[in-house]
């Protein structure tokens, strides 16, 4: 064999395998590092929430679907957030502050709440453009569910109650 038809063979396998191994770890995604204000200007970082469950929720003010389940997401929190669960709703870049916190007011949203107005938080998390779109993530870090669309909350539940978790 001719050493530049082994380069090709090689440079092929080794992509072949970068494929297989970015594919097998899509299911085990760990939870970026981020840094992020919430709407009221305090800063956090997604890793301070590290040992707890988180459920990340990305909406927007004028998507009709997020509006709808937001009497569910208060229903979460008010059921699992003594438990140890964290909330935090991921404004989409194309709502303002003023809007959202407009929201936040005329619901009584309890949970946290930040504007991702860069779409930094979106795109690290697979770059997310539908909302709602919800990632539950496991205290070790690990992203156990991504579900677009409106939750399944007997599968939430289901997956909170592994993690230990009860509703009060």
């Amino acid at each position: 064999m001719k050493p530049q038809t082994r380069h090709i063979l090689f440079a092929g396998l080794m992509l072949a395998a970068l494929f297989v191994i970015n594919w097998v770890n899509k299911d085990t995604a760990q939870l970026p590092e981020l840094a992020f204000k919430d709407i009221d200007g305090q800063q956090h970082t997604l890793s301070q929430y590290l040992g707890t469950p988180i459920l990340l929720t990305f909406w927007a003010t004028d998507c009709p679907g997020c509006i709808q389940e937001v009497p569910e997401l208060k229903h979460l929190h008010q059921q699992y957030s003594a438990a140890g669960l964290t909330m935090i709703a991921v404004a989409m870049a194309h709502d303002t502050p003023a809007h959202i916190k407009a929201m936040r007011a005329h619901k009584n949203l309890p949970y946290l709440i930040t504007w991702d107005h860069k779409a930094e938080i979106a795109q690290a998390f697979d770059n997310v453009r539908v909302t709602p779109t919800h990632f539950l993530i496991a205290p070790n870090g690990e992203i156990v569910m991504r579900k677009i669309g409106g939750l399944n909350l007997d599968r939430l539940h289901a997956k909170l109650a592994s993690m230990g978790l009860s509703p009060s």
